[in-house]
């Protein structure tokens, strides 16, 4: 099968990439490296260096490419960035979203499998509704990059129902793994990783009692994998479906790199939710997915493929 990978040179596409192409299908990748890395491209990709918002290429690479099913990933993805620039935000996320709607109901084609937050789309809730399930009201996002994402998988249904285009929405909580940027604002697994490897001392935003839930990477490529298949339009959140604090973030970094470090506290940032876990129930239920990956053994793999790079 013919499959496209939208951000697949960044951290979760790359991983997507490496089993579709495991699994013998012709990997297209879309990326313009704005926080992608060449270093993550497969030597039997088909590698298209441009913008999802290009629409004079994207039709083009889809009419020569014939894709039987597209992995969206490419995003503008950190909430403070989003809350700087709302306009950036919302061109890449909902106008990058709707090029490549167009393009695929041009196509006919098969499948789109949208990766999508899970972590910032609820927005604030009490925290007597945690963990959320999917059927959740959307009423307080506290992002930019939130509503964006959460507008883009609007558009998503709005398509499946109009032109019949076959699709799936993966709502992510937070995930890391191997690859992860910590250079980047988001995803605290990689920037306390890097820091710590480093021998610097991260900084935690707020009292540190803030809470996510956690998802190894290659969960995600599963749930990924396991939507392709999957054969009516719906969404899913992918998720472990417990919280863990940034300060025991960083203890269970630290009693890896056993450095002797205390974080810095730094000021809360803006469009930060309090405390934030998704239901897994649905995915198990219906993709027949469930997380593999306990946080202590995601983290020694984090940790290892960092001291190995």
């Amino acid at each position: 099968m013919n499959i496209l990978v939208t951000g697949g040179a960044g951290f979760i596409g790359s991983h997507i990439q490496d089993r579709l192409i495991a699994l013998g299908h012709k990997v297209g990748i879309i990326d313009n490296l704005r926080s992608g890395k060449k270093a993550n491209l497969h030597p039997q990709s088909v590698f298209f260096e441009i913008d999802i918002r290009d629409q004079k290429h994207i039709p083009k690479i889809f009419s020569d490419f014939q894709p039987q099913a597209v992995f969206h990933l490419a995003a503008q993805n950190e909430v403070p960035y989003s809350m700087d620039h709302p306009f950036e935000d919302a061109d890449i996320n909902i106008t990058g979203m709707i090029n490549l709607l167009e393009s695929s109901r041009l196509h006919g084609l098969p499948k789109f499998i949208y990766s999508n937050t899970g972590g910032a789309y609820y927005g604030e809730v009490p925290d007597s509704h945690l963990p959320l399930p999917e059927d959740e009201p959307v009423l307080a996002p506290t992002s930019f990059y939130g509503v964006s994402k959460a507008a883009a998988e609007q558009y998503l249904r709005l398509y499946g129902q109009v032109y019949r285009l076959p699709w799936v929405s993966l709502r992510y909580s937070n995930v890391y793994g191997p690859r992860q940027d910590g250079n980047r604002e988001a995803g605290i697994v990689a920037i306390f990783t890097q820091k710590l490897h480093q021998k610097q001392t991260p900084t935690i935003h707020g009292d540190g009692l803030h809470t996510r839930d956690y998802v190894f990477v290659s969960d995600v490529v599963d749930a990924n994998i396991a939507a392709l298949d999957y054969p009516t339009n719906d969404y899913f959140n992918i998720s472990s479906g417990s919280a863990t604090s940034n300060l025991a973030v960083f203890d269970t970094l630290e009693s890896r790199f056993k450095t002797g470090f205390k974080p810095q506290m730094g000021p809360d940032r803006p469009g930060d939710v309090r405390h934030n876990s998704l239901s897994p129930t649905k995915a198990k239920k219906l993709l027949g997915w469930t997380p593999k990956t306990p946080f202590p053994e995601g983290i020694r793999l984090t940790v290892a493929y960092y001291q190995s790079h």
